[in-house]
């Protein structure tokens, strides 16, 4: 009984995990604002934002895999390791089961296409490519999302529910506002494209002055 409590709470503690990442990867690709110093501190927070992402993923697959584990090594699961790694070949309820290896597959690949960014975003098209591989972790995040919804023994348990309420509010609210502004420019972009001032920085050393209007 306790492997089994280990594997629920694992599992759920996993969707949370990967849910706040899955956010935050949404609200990182918001536009931010205009101005020089709006930018700077928009980089900041970016940042910030960036780190927490990363940082909450991969606390999420490292409690995936423990949630993993514990499900293996649970006798009255029914799963096993096929079960586990070939997706529709459990002996539990094998097509809800396999949502959560596919989602499982999903968050592994999107996990080393970050590590890979900095070699396939070096370009334009490599850009574009790597979002859109990178969005991947969107699927991902229904399928575990679905998956707990429907093997798990409590979801029937009202702050269970609440809980996948909860995940499914917040990310759609940060895709909602990804969605909901353009695509924000590079900043290098912009102070590239920011117009440089014509007049000189002493303006009165060029504007004659006077006859004796010092004394």
């Amino acid at each position: 009984m306790i492997t089994w409590y280990l594997a629920r709470g694992s599992g759920l503690a996993a969707l949370v995990l990967l849910s706040v990442a899955t956010g935050l990867g949404a609200v990182t690709s918001r536009r931010g604002s205009t101005g020089r110093r709006a930018v700077v501190d928009a980089a900041g927070r970016r940042y910030l934002v960036q780190y927490l992402h990363r940082a909450t993923a991969g606390l999420g697959l490292v409690t995936l895999a423990l949630h993993l584990v514990a499900i293996l090594s649970d006798s009255y699961a029914g799963v096993g390791w096929q079960g586990a790694l070939v997706p529709f070949t459990s002996g539990y309820r094998p097509g809800w089961v396999a949502l959560g290896s596919i989602a499982a597959y999903l968050f592994v690949g999107v996990a080393v296409l970050g590590l890979a960014r900095g070699r396939m975003a070096a370009g334009p098209g490599g850009a574009r490519v790597w979002r859109g591989l990178h969005s991947l972790a969107y699927a991902g995040w229904l399928a575990a999302l679905w998956h707990g919804f429907v093997t798990g023994s409590d979801s029937e348990v009202g702050w269970v529910r609440l809980l996948y309420v909860g995940c499914l509010v917040a990310v759609l609210g940060c895709v909602a506002a990804r969605v909901a502004q353009p695509r924000r420019r590079d900043a290098a972009g912009r102070f590239a494209a920011a117009p440089r001032a014509t007049t000189p920085l002493s303006p009165v050393s060029t504007v004659p002055s006077p006859r004796g209007a010092l004394r």
